[in-house]
């Protein structure tokens, strides 16, 4: 069982005033990018809700931007938040959103590639097709889309079983096969498939080198 189609790009519309009121407490320089990579308001409250089962679960937020679904789940449910950033101009801003919202206990966040991360620390992953729109012009390019997409199917295969995993607008590839369906909605407004996905079968062996 799969969701629609994930071919089209990211819509670019706003959900509502919710997210233009989120972008205020953002720096100037960075509002810009929020209709285009920034995790809707309503997307993320509904995603904090599927991934977090008690206070003692660790959701690992791939791509995290300006921290945006961290705050919010800090805020609305329960779990530790760490978001995992490679750009360095986003993760101090993310650091510092949540200390506004009053959140920074129970968020973390870190200037990494997401592959240095062993993402089996977790009980759920949130990705909101993190590989598919550079975010910054004159960032040299990495490893190709198609190399970063299997790298995401190889580290999610690997995951525990029961493990959860929340995509918005999918993450560029296909689920493995042992997760189940569990969930899915488009998000009002904005047009992207929610997703929430548990890992069924046991884990394939995950190395640094994968």
């Amino acid at each position: 069982m799969s969701p629609p189609s994930r071919n089209r790009r990211r819509c670019t519309c706003r959900s509502a005033s919710l997210d233009e009121q989120f972008d205020r407490l953002l720096p100037d320089e960075l509002r810009h990018l929020s209709a285009t990579h920034w995790t809707p308001v309503r997307a993320a409250v509904r995603a904090a809700s599927l991934l977090t089962g008690s206070k003692r679960t660790r959701i690992l937020d791939i791509g995290s931007g300006v921290g945006k679904v961290c705050a919010i789940g800090a805020l609305s449910g329960q779990g530790t938040w760490v978001g995992v950033e490679q750009h360095p101009a986003l993760v101090e801003p993310a650091a510092e959103l949540a200390r506004a919202l009053g959140v920074a206990d129970r968020t973390r966040f870190v200037q990494a590639d997401a592959f240095s991360l062993d993402w089996t620390e977790f009980d759920a992953l949130y990705l909101y097709n993190p590989f598919e729109l550079p975010l910054f012009r004159d960032v040299p390019p990495g490893a190709s889309l198609a190399e970063q997409t299997a790298q995401v199917q190889r580290r999610l295969a690997a995951m525990p079983s029961c493990a959860r995993v929340v995509t918005l607008h999918g993450f560029g590839g296909t689920m493995p096969a042992s997760y189940e369906l569990l969930y899915h909605e488009v998000i009002p407004g904005v047009g992207l498939d929610l997703a929430m996905w548990i890992q069924r079968g046991h884990a394939v062996t995950w190395s640094a080198a994968s």
